[in-house]
């Protein structure tokens, strides 16, 4: 959580950088890193608080489950699902990167380029993640194993409800970091909070109804999904055929979710610049 002397501090940055005569656009720029740095640690402080207590919830040691979480960690970057996704995004960038540069801004050929590139990187994401599924579900079962061998602790008669206030602990965490952090920015940028909040709740007002067509479209891609997954399962026994099928579901719904996010986008945009357009008019900080 930000302290009154971090806020002070990133105040001190906006003053040191007038008065040197540093570029507002640059001081700024470093005083939002700044914060941006603060509320990942503030949110990673957050999370070991949760584990800490789910863990003394379930009665074992945190320092020992701690360690199984490392094992865990190692053991997924070794299966090589993170670089194979990373590999696919990368080339996924390269890939709009050409489209880009071969065809106008606005046209449909773009469009069109950049979804074939979306799909393209959506199977190999996928079959990255069919490929280490089996190393993934051996270092689930190593975890569970690990933590198992833990040595117990008093835990809590009731270890359902004792974690679910713990989750609710960390999501109030996660909400004062969020806060501080919009704090420390509308500072570095010198304008009031207090106004700068106004235009953040005007800008939710526009986006939430957006957004609720947005989840509903994406449950009713995911529905559809999952109706076809099942359809392949009693059309086709285990084996390539019934794979194929399942692939083909998959990428429907990839498709149907990327065509309901470029329709919310331009709604979401004009509430992105009407809260751009009212921040810039919030009076310097106090």
């Amino acid at each position: 959580m930000k302290t009154s002397s971090s806020i002070a501090s990133f105040a001190a940055l906006v003053i040191l950088g007038a008065t040197l005569g540093t570029p507002a656009a640059r001081a700024a720029n470093s005083c939002v890193d700044e914060a941006q740095q603060d509320f990942h640690e503030c949110k990673g402080a957050c999370i070991e608080g949760f584990q800490a207590s789910k863990d003394a919830c379930v009665g074992r040691d945190h320092d020992c489950v701690e360690a199984c979480r490392l094992d865990r960690a190692v053991c997924r970057d070794a299966s090589g699902i993170d670089d194979a996704i990373a590999a696919c995004n990368a080339t996924l960038a390269d890939a709009k990167q050409a489209c880009r540069a071969n065809f106008p801004a606005g046209s449909v050929a773009l469009d069109h380029c950049i979804d074939q590139a979306q799909v393209v990187a959506f199977q190999c994401r996928d079959h990255a993640r069919e490929v280490a599924q089996p190393a993934l579900r051996e270092c689930r079962r190593e975890f569970k194993h690990c933590v198992v061998a833990c040595p117990k602790t008093p835990g809590s008669q009731d270890p359902k409800a004792c974690i679910a206030a713990a989750k609710a602990g960390e999501l109030a965490c996660s909400a004062t970091c969020t806060e501080n952090l919009q704090v420390a920015k509308d500072l570095c940028r010198n304008r009031n909070h207090a106004c700068v909040e106004g235009c953040r709740a005007t800008r939710d007002a526009c986006t939430r109804p957006i957004l609720d067509q947005l989840v509903a479209a994406i449950t009713g891609c995911n529905t559809e999904r999952d109706s076809d997954v099942a359809a392949c399962k009693i059309a086709f026994p285990p084996g390539p055929a019934r794979d194929q099928c399942i692939d083909n579901a998959q990428v429907e719904a990839f498709m149907c979710k990327d065509d309901a996010r470029e329709a919310a986008a331009p709604g979401l945009k004009q509430c992105k610049d009407a809260f751009q357009t009212c921040a810039q008019a919030c009076p310097p900080a106090p």
